[in-house]
């Protein structure tokens, strides 16, 4: 997931967008999205449903004035994810500005502790074992720390110490029953003492070294250890097997082999030892990183202004010419904090998407091609624990139970209760008039499916709608039987167990950024209360002005945001009775717009163009496909706004615009049909926000007070062979004086961009 901040006030509004992967790939399966707003003590303060079109989804969470607290945790999955092992449901924790006063209170200092991890799994006495060890706090903060190793006599073995990350490695050779322990000090200078693993007697170890373009693996066994039969070494990525071997130890203790991986995607690979038996030994997982995971643009701002209000124009170009979906986030630098190695897509989609615990600079470990470096992310590897697929769960015959299925949209359950079923005929269906909030509305069938069970699923529609409804065949049921309906979405439990935050709370070297924030907080605060307590006792004045034209009016009911006024063209289909003989808008269109080429496909989606590229289609302000677009019926649309090529902020306007508005509120008649039927109400998609950027060129607002920390957000920027140019015009606050540009997303073949600059 991308977010418009790092950070934020109570009150403010969070912008994201998440991607969708599964394997290598963007998912083409789940189409809804649950994002969930929790507080330090497991309060389920907000929950988002919003539909997942091509891979993507985009939503918004205001967050409570009253909200106490320094973090919010933030939970997002599908339902499918909640059939397997729930640890790997998106998480992340965001904080939250607090008044100066409560940064300077004392906080009990985190405790360390240190972790010893052998390769493989365990630690096999006689056999040559490695041996990582990573030292962390109650944050997952690395921590510096020097130790010494000591046998169970009390006997100083080697001494040992971490590198910058808190992690590092050594080597140890147990007897029998061993019993090993090390003293070490932290960054303070205070003393600990934690024991190693045990040594278990019998059993095989799995060493891996990664040189060049291969993995030597080298499988050992302890003397006494009973081998009969072969071994198996199998090599996962991404759910795919990509190396499957056999070998023996029955006459040799030692035995081996190497696995390619000059052909591999980047990301983490799982090689697990099993018996002939497929019963799991050994395990060990590294990071393959060939370099073929990510693609890039250019990035400038070809006019910069940070005074008050300054006029800027970033310009990105993608030279890839395949399909790509992108958002782009342009916040305050100062109020969002400085951590240029954070989770990013990059990140999440190769690394901690698949890790245990908490990794601290994710991107560092992606910020050059060094060995050193591959071999700091190779102690990532030993230290952090994987287990995406549970081998011995596997093994014990215990599968994961499906009790989610893959979602279509929004589906409409009804369920008929008080009637015998002997009284619902076989073909029996229920006719619903299904009205949106706006007004709009549409006829539906609900098939049955069994018994009393009725149900239809795709639907897509926001906030709360209507649907009147009657059975089709036996109409007398409608007034004899209670017919309950539901949405098919996921609920879930409202209270989840307190959260270990990974963050920690606000430190004296965060005053800066409270500092700023807090301002903003206030200034905000006192106009909001000034406004609210003003009361004007105002004289009859007579305006004169320029009367609106009706498309004006038109414009200003419907369009909003990005879309409201601009260099557009205007039809206003409720006065036009020529549309009435269209059959469909791409019809009415035709020849109406100098210089658009439509050209219709035979039954199928029309061919567009203007001035060499394709218009970008949206429907409500919603981007769709001309199939979809074709299939709108013409008397229910009211508006039609045609923006000219290379409009400003739109990312797909290379070739124009077309937005379609249907008919809403005193715009479409009451509909005769729902007279006397039964009604019931179906929550839909949370409610849809667009993102508002003012244009201080056209509507200066000087009296106005502009404490905008994120200056422009948009999560559906869609490039590619047509449209490998993108221009964003947007103006500064009365407060930003640095800016931070952060653009991602994937393109279709999976891979993967994160651009991020620093201007001031």
């Amino acid at each position: 997931m991308q977010f418009d901040k790092k950070a934020y006030n109570t009150g403010e509004r969070i912008w994201y967008k998440a991607y969708l992967f599964s394997g290598f790939d963007p998912s083409p399966f789940s189409k809804n999205l649950y994002t969930e707003l929790y507080d330090a003590y497991g309060n389920l303060l907000q929950r988002n449903t919003t539909p997942v079109f091509e891979s993507v989804s985009s939503g918004s969470f205001d967050l409570p004035v009253q909200f106490q607290g320094t973090r919010i945790h933030i939970r997002a999955f599908t339902s499918w994810m909640l059939n397997f092992d729930t640890s790997f449901i998106y998480t992340k924790d965001i904080r939250i500005t607090i008044p100066a006063s409560d940064s300077s209170k004392s906080v009990a200092p985190a405790i360390t502790t240190l972790h010893f991890l052998p390769e493989g799994g365990d630690m096999i006495a006689g056999n040559e074992n490695n041996m990582a060890f990573i030292a962390i706090d109650d944050y997952g903060n690395p921590q510096k720390i020097t130790g010494i190793l000591f046998d169970q006599t009390g006997k100083a073995l080697l001494n040992f110490n971490s590198n910058a990350h808190g992690m590092g490695k050594f080597l140890i050779i147990p007897d029998k029953q061993d019993l090993y322990y090390a003293t070490w000090k932290d960054e303070k200078g205070i003393e600990h003492r934690t024991d190693l693993p045990l040594v278990k007697n019998e059993g095989v170890t799995l060493r891996i070294l990664y040189t060049g373009h291969k993995l030597n693996f080298t499988v050992s066994r302890s003397p006494a250890y009973p081998v009969n039969e072969k071994m198996i070494v199998v090599a996962h990525m991404n759910q795919q097997m990509v190396y499957k071997a056999y070998l023996s130890l029955k006459d040799n203790l030692t035995n081996g082999g190497n696995i390619p991986t000059d052909q591999l995607p980047t990301g983490i690979l799982q090689v697990t030892l099993f018996d002939i038996n497929e019963k799991p030994l050994a395990e060990r997982v590294l990071f393959i990183n060939n370099h073929n995971y990510r693609f890039d643009g250019a990035l400038q701002l070809t006019t910069k202004s940070l005074i008050k209000r300054g006029r800027n124009v970033l310009e990105f170009n993608l030279p890839d010419t395949l399909k790509s979906n992108l958002s782009l986030a342009i916040t305050d630098a100062e109020v969002d904090g400085n951590k240029p190695e954070d989770d990013n897509i990059i990140t999440r989609m190769l690394l901690t998407g698949d890790l245990h615990g908490i990794l601290k600079d994710p991107y560092y470990y992606f910020s050059n091609a060094s060995d050193s470096l591959s071999e700091q992310l190779d102690l990532v590897m030993l230290t952090h624990g994987w287990r995406k697929i549970n081998w011995q769960m596997l093994y014990q015959g215990k599968t994961p139970q499906i009790k989610y299925h893959i979602e279509d949209f929004i589906s409409l359950n009804a369920e008929v209760l008080g009637v015998d079923n002997s009284r619902i005929a076989k073909d029996e269906s229920i006719t619903v008039i299904f009205q949106n909030k706006d007004s709009s509305s549409k006829l539906l069938e609900i098939p049955r499916l069994s018994n009393g069970k009725f149900s239809l699923t795709g639907l897509i529609f926001y906030d709360t709608a209507k649907a009147y409804y009657q059975f089709t065949q036996n109409t007398k049921l409608s007034n004899e039987a209670a017919v309950i309906f539901r949405n098919g979405l996921y609920t879930g439990p409202k209270n989840l167990h307190p959260f270990n935050m990974s963050l920690p709370v606000w430190s004296a070297d965060d005053s800066s950024l409270i500092r700023k924030n807090r301002i903003l907080y206030d200034e905000i605060s006192r106009l909001g209360l000034l406004s609210n307590s003003k009361i004007q006792n105002l004289q009859l004045v007579t305006i004169k002005g320029r009367v609106k034209s009706d498309k004006q009016k038109l414009d200003e009911l419907y369009s909003s945001g990005l879309f409201s006024g601009g260099n557009a063209t205007i039809f206003d289909l409720n006065s036009d009775p020529t549309a009435l003989g269209a059959l469909d808008i791409f019809t009415y269109l035709q020849g109406k717009v100098a210089g658009l080429q439509i050209i219709n496909g035979g039954g199928g989606p029309p061919t567009l163009s203007w001035r060499g590229a394709t218009p970008g289609l949206y429907l409500d302000e919603i981007p769709v496909d001309p199939s979809t677009m074709k299939t709108i019926s013409v008397p229910d649309i009211a508006m039609v706004k045609v923006f000219t090529p290379g409009t400003g902020g739109f990312s797909n306007g290379a070739g124009g615009v077309i937005a379609v508005y249907t008919k809403k509120g005193s715009d479409r008649p009451p509909d005769p049909n729902v007279k006397g039927l039964e009604m019931a109400r179906i929550l839909g998609y949370a409610p849809l926000r667009i993102f508002f950027s003012p244009d201080y060129l056209r509507f200066p607002e000087p009296d106005t007070f502009d404490s905008r920390t994120t200056l422009y957000w948009n999560p559906n920027i869609m490039m590619g062979k047509e449209n490998k140019k993108l221009t964003v015009p947007f103006y500064n606050s009365d407060v930003t004086h640095q800016l931070r540009i952060i653009i991602e997303g994937f393109n279709a073949e999976g891979k993967l961009l994160h651009m991020e600059q620093v201007i001031q």
